[in-house]
């Protein structure tokens, strides 16, 4: 079963794509071969393409489920699985995201100290150094707005991850919640 995780969980334009992409390539990368949460939901979600209230698309489907062995209990577990899966992608952007704050800011940090020595110096030295100390002048002091364009960067792409993990959360925990409910 052919499943469109970018529809079965409503991502539209206003998410970023890349994020959209890494999430959801994370949870298909981890799919469970069983009847689980993803393929639960995909069939409610098809029964509610053909009109049917969304209450009896879970027990229609969930009904239908029982007879290969489904319970409400696995169907939970599946769930807890996902849930997991996102968790272990949203831990490891936190990595990822702090590494390249790290290298970025500290790499920029590092330039700016180096050229405020190397100006220093070659504001010692003769005449012939002054074209250097001029453009070593120039250079430092483009290196803020270097540092707030990729801290700007940084934070979009933060914020990004941020809004498309937090919808999908908000998904899994809805049909959690509908499933516990309802079932």
């Amino acid at each position: 079963m052919k499943i469109d995780l970018k529809k079965l969980f409503g991502f539209d334009e206003k998410y970023d794509e890349k994020s959209i992409n890494a999430l959801l390539n994370a949870i298909n990368k981890n799919h469970l071969d069983d009847f689980d949460y993803l393929k639960f939901k995909a069939s409610v979600q098809n029964l509610h393409e053909m009109n049917m209230d969304e209450e009896t698309g879970i027990k229609s489907t969930f009904a239908t489920a029982q007879t290969i062995g489904l319970t409400k209990e696995f169907l939970l577990k599946t769930i807890n699985h996902y849930k997991n899966v996102l968790q272990k992608e949203k831990e490891n952007f936190s990595i990822a995201l702090k590494n390249k704050l790290d290298k970025s800011i500290t790499g920029k940090q590092e330039e700016a100290d180096n050229l405020k020595k190397e100006v220093a110096d070659l504001e010692n030295k003769i005449k012939e150094y002054q074209k250097a100390i001029e453009q070593g002048k120039k250079r430092l002091a483009n290196i803020d707005n270097d540092i707030e364009k990729v801290k700007t960067k940084i934070e979009e792409t933060k914020n990004n991850f941020v809004s498309a993990i937090n919808h999908l959360e908000e998904v899994i925990n809805e049909d959690e919640s509908k499933i516990k409910t309802i079932l």
